[in-house]
């Protein structure tokens, strides 16, 4: 069984030159306690994984001053895109405590999210001062820091080191690291250098791909394991439209574009949307939040903006439209969660930090919007087909409304005032304020005319029936100072 040569790093190392620089894996540093995240961590890893190098990462417990679930939980947020890719480490290096349980709890919270054994980095005369029976029975290899009594020269020469450590617990030790005064061409500065007792495959088995009996599995993955032949995948052909849009799928890469409703992406495939594009009305700004990388917003996109990432696997998690001059509505498919209610301008659709991809998406312009002018709090957010304007159960007055129609023609209005009475608002259009603001006054009666049909909600009596707005109809009522409370409409059927 051969041995790999091995280097670890954190923030005092830098960017380094690995190209230059010749050994097999890479451990770096990625988070500490519960506040620290090594900022050169995700270049260092991702340049090692370009080069085809073992990897892992690893935590520096601060167990005195948290919990053993603190840390882990922190650990595992800011290392997720590692999973499957690098072996993760508890480094022990906190000689005030013997608390074994407490490490113990982390690195089984870690190889649950994980999928593989974690290490635990100790120095030999931590390992033999307490009894970690406990966590050799759990199978928790072990990397033990024994360093050499002379200053190595560079690239791995170890003819001096002397003996491997001896450690009471462990019949065999994982890694052991001879020295933290190495050197390597290529890296202007000392390096911890260790060696790894076996060879690539042996790595791969501490990372999770074999078991000890040679048969394969796969690491787990937090997004699941694609199924090709499962769920409903889109439309696999080319749809435009008044707004259309596509997605980049994970094994996929970007599929058709659909339009107006359509739904992108699949649903029961466990397979992520990691990129959009979107082609829209007019004006339109996009926010994601992403894997790791949080929200990150796309002002005045176009059908070439790139919404998300692209070959980095991460997925997207959340969807936010706005726009100055187009009202949308949109969902979107989340793994375990299923379709989110249709979300209009400003609104998230979908659930910021549970970890659960999007997967599938639809987008389309609402028929008609509305605003509505409440009592005591003001102004509603565009509200669109069949959703709610206002209050109910509140008793609080609508005292304005606004309209815009996107697909149902020219509005007209007219509304009866409280104190004011009938008022003829004629052709009216998204800025029009159908009664008063500012003045304390409810709407009591509405009479609109398009191409819709529309609903109110009256104190006292509730929900009117849906009604077509043919400019006779009013809803409400009229010398029983009775106030409207809410509305909604909807395109006519």
């Amino acid at each position: 069984m051969g041995t790999l040569r091995v280097i670890d790093a954190a923030s005092h190392q830098g960017n380094m030159n690995q190209k230059a620089m010749d050994f097999d894996a890479l451990i770096v540093k990625a988070t500490e306690g519960t506040g620290y995240i090594n900022p050169y961590c995700d270049s260092e890893f991702q340049e090692a994984l370009k080069l085809g190098k073992k990897l892992g990462v690893y935590h520096f417990a601060r167990n005195t001053l948290n919990s053993a679930e603190a840390e882990a939980n922190y650990f595992i947020k800011h290392t997720k895109g590692y999973i499957g890719k690098a072996i993760p480490v508890l480094d022990w290096e906190d000689k005030r405590t013997s608390d074994v349980a407490w490490a113990l709890k982390w690195l089984q919270l870690v190889e649950k999210a994980y999928g593989c054994k974690p290490l635990i980095y100790m120095s030999e005369a931590v390992v033999n001062a307490y009894n970690w029976s406990s966590v050799v029975k759990g199978n928790y290899g072990l990397w033990v820091a024994k360093y050499a009594d002379y200053i190595p020269d560079y690239n791995f020469n170890m003819a001096g080191a002397g003996k491997a450590p001896s450690v009471k617990w462990w019949s065999t030790i994982a890694l052991w690291q001879w020295t933290s005064v190495g050197r390597l061409n290529g890296h202007n500065g000392n390096l911890d250098c260790s060696v790894f007792y076996g060879d690539a495959a042996t790595w791969d088995k501490y990372l999770g791909k074999s078991t000890s009996s040679g048969s394969t599995t796969k690491p787990v993955n937090p997004d699941g394991e694609v199924k090709n032949n499962s769920g409903v995948f889109q439309e696999k052909k080319d749809r435009t439209g008044e707004v259309s849009y596509q997605g980049h799928l994970r094994q996929y890469g970007w599929a058709n574009w659909q339009c107006d409703g359509a739904m992108i992406g699949s649903t029961g495939q466990n397979r992520r949307i990691e990129a959009l594009r979107i082609k829209p009305v007019g004006q339109m700004d996009v926010t994601v939040h992403m894997k790791n990388n949080g929200d990150k917003t796309y002002k005045n996109i176009t059908k070439d903006t790139v919404i998300g990432t692209v070959g980095e696997s991460r997925r997207l998690e959340a969807l936010k439209i706005e726009s100055s001059d187009t009202v949308y509505l949109y969902r979107v498919h989340q793994r375990d969660l299923g379709w989110s209610k249709w979300c209009v301008n400003g609104q998230w659709a979908g659930v910021k930090g549970k970890s659960k991809q999007i997967e599938a998406v639809e987008i389309k312009a609402a028929d008609i919007a509305y605003i509505g002018h409440v009592q005591g709090t003001g102004d509603t957010i565009w509200m669109a087909d069949s959703m709610t304007a206002g209050t109910t159960n509140q008793s609080k007055r609508l005292e304005a409304l606004r309209i815009k129609s996107q697909h149902c023609g020219d509005v007209y209005a007219k509304a009866h005032i409280q104190g004011i009475g009938w008022k003829d608002f004629g052709k009216i259009d998204q800025n029009t304020i159908i009664g008063t603001e500012g003045d304390g006054l409810r709407l009591e009666c509405l009479c609109l005319k398009g191409d819709f049909e529309w609903r109110a909600h009256i104190q006292g009596t509730g929900w009117t029936q849906w009604t077509k707005a043919d400019g006779v109809a009013t809803l409400g009522t009229v010398g029983q100072s009775l106030r409207m409370e809410a509305v909604e409409m909807r395109a006519a059927e």
